[in-house]
């Protein structure tokens, strides 16, 4: 919020400016507000040195300097004081941001601190775990090279089986493959006398069926579809004939048949 003197209605950016002004220029404390000597052309020697050695200190600036400031064609003297208070008052704004900074600063240093007390913590757990794991390593190391001869023993014991295994495995393959020769052998042989068996089957059957066949002592000729005529023996009924076929009907001596599969001739 701005602020605006009320001797000379000079307008600052905040109360803290407008405080240096008071202070510097008009001679005014902050508690009674009331002028507290003259004008600064009306001062005393004593007074003037006694407040450029304030503002010597204030500003940083050397005697040389405020006496250029001081000599003649410059501006009037309340005017560069008024200046010079401004500066001040923007060098307090940089410092308080300067002071939040450095508060900042302080804060993420503790973080820093608390994450590297944290990194340390862990770095110690990890290299504890790091030499666990080395000294296991190096136990089963040890167990390894103190059982290195026996394992090898029971490795070539295997190695040894192993290859007698695969030796017996390519015997018994072998065998099989004679065994399954064989076996096609004895199934073309037993196609053989299935097809035998049943050859003597079909034999017995028409043996079976032609025992069943009740011939007259008689021959019949027919004219079969092929225009020939042909001789076959008669039957006195179909039984065990392969392909009956009745030539005459006899109501005393009955029907009359022939076998169109076994012509005579």
């Amino acid at each position: 919020m701005s602020a605006i003197c009320e001797i000379c209605g000079k307008e600052f950016k905040n109360t803290q400016g407008l405080r240096g002004h008071k202070t510097f220029v008009h001679q005014l404390t902050s508690s009674s507000g009331k002028s507290a000597a003259p004008l600064a052309t009306e001062q005393q020697p004593s007074k003037l040195e006694e407040r450029l050695q304030k503002l010597e200190w204030v500003t940083g600036l050397i005697e040389s300097d405020l006496g250029f400031l001081l000599s003649d064609g410059e501006l009037p003297l309340t005017n560069k004081l008024t200046n010079i208070t401004e500066q001040v008052t923007k060098l307090g704004d940089t410092v308080s941001k300067l002071s939040d900074t450095v508060s900042k600063l302080s804060e993420d240093l503790e973080l820093a601190k608390v994450s590297k007390a944290m990194v340390d913590a862990d770095k110690e757990y990890y290299d504890k775990r790091l030499d666990e794991l080395k000294e296991a390593h190096n136990k089963l190391v040890a167990v390894v090279n103190s059982n290195g001869g026996r394992l090898r023993n029971v490795i070539d014991m295997f190695e040894e089986k192993f290859d007698s295994a695969e030796r017996n495995f390519d015997e018994t393959k072998k065998h099989l493959n004679k065994v399954e020769a064989q076996l096609v052998k004895d199934q073309d042989a037993f196609q053989s006398i299935e097809q035998t068996v049943n050859g003597l089957k079909a034999d017995i059957d028409d043996a079976r069926q032609r025992a069943l066949r009740i011939p007259t002592d008689r021959v019949v000729t027919l004219t079969l579809t092929d225009g020939r005529d042909h001789t076959f023996r008669e039957y006195k009924s179909p039984q065990g004939l392969r392909r009956p076929h009745k030539t005459a009907t006899d109501l005393i001596l009955g029907s009359r048949w022939v076998d169109l599969s076994e012509p005579e001739d």
